[in-house]
């Protein structure tokens, strides 16, 4: 009688096939997983910028001082998130330091001095040159829902001499400058500020 003839080893060859092709299905699964974790922890993590969008715009104007409406005029004000881009600064004499790249709130603030012969500086009585151009000290303040932000005027040259901000210098009557306000906060959940006039005269302050 012909046929083929099945050796009792037969069956376990087979068994053993299985269990091999069971355990490299599973060490398979294993590498695959592996990598997957792998790829999913050093991958670029995506972060979450804070959109500017949702800071309120300031409306052109006059800015105040000293209670008054001086004639500096505020053209426009642009806020941005940034860092601080000046050198590390340590903390001395009361004075709060600043670390190279630290998170800051960022201004750019368009300003035109409208002072004139009619509209005098406040001190044209005391510095008279005949010519009404303006230097001051612009800062600001940014609050969130919760209400004011407590920020640091970090603007270079950091520390400030003498008043904390942004000098305007020697500026024309009708002409106008850009200055930019450097602010130290981590807070990204900003959502309005105010310029801050500190100083206008005819000279810097002492």
């Amino acid at each position: 009688m012909s046929g083929s003839i099945v050796t009792k080893d037969e069956p376990q060859n087979k068994k053993k096939s299985r269990t091999a092709l069971t355990l490299a299905v599973i060490a398979l699964i294993v590498v695959l997983a592996v990598l997957t974790f792998i790829i999913l922890y050093f991958a670029p993590k995506q972060v979450s910028t804070p959109t500017i969008a949702n800071v309120k715009p300031v409306a052109p104007q006059y800015l105040p001082y000293s209670g008054n409406a001086s004639r500096i005029f505020m053209v426009s004000a642009t806020p941005s998130y940034g860092t601080y881009p000046g050198p590390t600064v340590p903390k001395r004499d009361g004075t709060p330091g600043i670390q190279k790249g630290a998170p800051c709130f960022i201004i750019n603030v368009t300003v035109r001095n409208d002072y004139s012969t009619e509209n005098p500086l406040p001190d044209h009585n005391i510095f008279n040159f005949g010519s009404p151009s303006a230097s001051a000290f612009l800062t600001a303040k940014i609050f969130n829902n919760q209400g004011q932000i407590s920020a640091t005027d970090v603007t270079p040259p950091y520390p400030p001499v003498p008043i904390p901000g942004a000098l305007v210098y020697n500026l024309e009557s009708g002409n106008s400058t850009t200055v930019t306000i450097y602010l130290a906060t981590n807070h990204q959940d900003i959502n309005r500020f105010e310029i801050s006039l500190e100083y206008v005269g005819s000279v810097p302050p002492p």
